[in-house]
């Protein structure tokens, strides 16, 4: 297991005994579900949930790719019952291991072909696009970029703004080396390296930058502008969003059963609340991500998710595999 998904044994031991104690009496009418999503993201849809259906939720909060490595250490005697996972690529880790149940084919309908697994294991419930941050002025100055390749170029040299230990900036490598092959993603990597980037330990910082002038371009997931200027009731910076390629690539954050659960019901029944409109306008004006689910009236500012140009032909379970080499690479490439 690469250092990425590497758990401290003992650490993970103890964490093990805890969650053993997590399920409840009352397994019929509550739900034990690890998430991936930060609780200040999705706490208050929780709570919605259990006041529109009385069905409790127990939530274990944690990185997606921690919680992974914990039901995949649990196997049959998880405790949970969904994973709600950040990121596309820790459902494929657990849906690799036969740890899901299926979905039906009504639910995974409810949202874009793209944004399910390919065995129908899990099912996306809100998307985030990679995108450049740039000041509100930048269009009208300067070319922009259409693919992450028009960036590995000289007049780029000291303008550009990374995070390349961020998951979604390996989730991205992870799709250049499964679209365009592992010697044109490191030739770009190499590329990158020499042009005397800025490093940033994750996304907002770059997005901060960017608003005070000390970063002209930063490569980022898109939400955090749109929630730095809401937040600031600034209109100062804004989203480039690339034309194609990886650079374009729209990331759904998803859920699955575990196929030990035993309120598989009440599981499906969370699914359907996380795709219903009062979830779905959530994720839209509380996180800024894009809703996934097709009944939803989207009159919001976003950009229409087609309009993206995102890989439509991903299996995000194959994707999920070139996880170790990209992590590689980045390493190998100078990063």
């Amino acid at each position: 297991m690469n250092k990425y998904f590497r758990i401290n044994k003992v650490a993970l031991a103890l964490l093990v005994t805890l969650t053993s104690c997590i399920q409840s009496d009352d397994t019929e009418s509550s739900l034990v579900i690890y998430s991936g999503r930060q609780e200040s993201l999705v706490s208050e849809i929780f709570t919605e949930f259990t006041n529109e259906t009385g069905i409790k939720v127990e939530v274990r909060y944690a990185k997606s790719n921690e919680l992974a490595g914990t039901i995949i250490l649990e196997g049959e005697n998880s405790p949970a019952d969904i994973f709600y996972s950040q990121d596309p690529v820790s459902l494929s880790l657990v849906a690799s291991e036969g740890l899901f149940d299926n979905i039906s084919e009504s639910t995974l309908e409810k949202v874009p072909s793209w944004a399910v697994d390919s065995n129908g294991l899990w099912v996306g419930v809100s998307g985030r696009s990679r995108s450049l941050v740039v000041k509100s002025s930048y269009q009208l100055d300067n070319e922009v970029p259409n693919s992450l390749y028009d960036l590995n170029q000289e007049k780029y040299r000291g303008r550009l703004g990374l995070a390349p230990t961020n998951s979604s900036f390996i989730t991205m490598i992870s799709c250049m080396i499964y679209l365009d092959g592992e010697e044109k993603t490191f030739e770009w990597l190499k590329g990158i390296n020499n042009l005397e980037y800025s490093e940033y330990p994750k996304n907002s910082p770059q997005v901060a930058a960017v608003d005070a002038g000390e970063l002209e371009i930063g490569l980022v997931n898109h939400y955090y502008t749109l929630r730095f200027n809401a937040e600031n009731s600034s209109n100062n910076i804004e989203n480039l969003y690339m034309a194609d390629g990886c650079g374009a690539l729209v990331m759904p954050s998803g859920i699955g059963i575990l196929s030990t659960s035993k309120n598989k019901d009440a599981a499906l029944k969370l699914i359907d609340f996380l795709h219903s409109e009062y979830a779905q306008k959530a994720f839209l004006n509380n996180t800024y991500e894009f809703p996934l689910a097709k009944n939803f009236d989207d009159n919001s500012e976003l950009p229409s998710l087609d309009s993206l140009n995102s890989p439509k032909n991903i299996n995000w379970e194959k994707l999920s595999k070139f996880q170790p080499k990209a992590i590689e690479l980045i390493a190998k490439a100078g990063f």
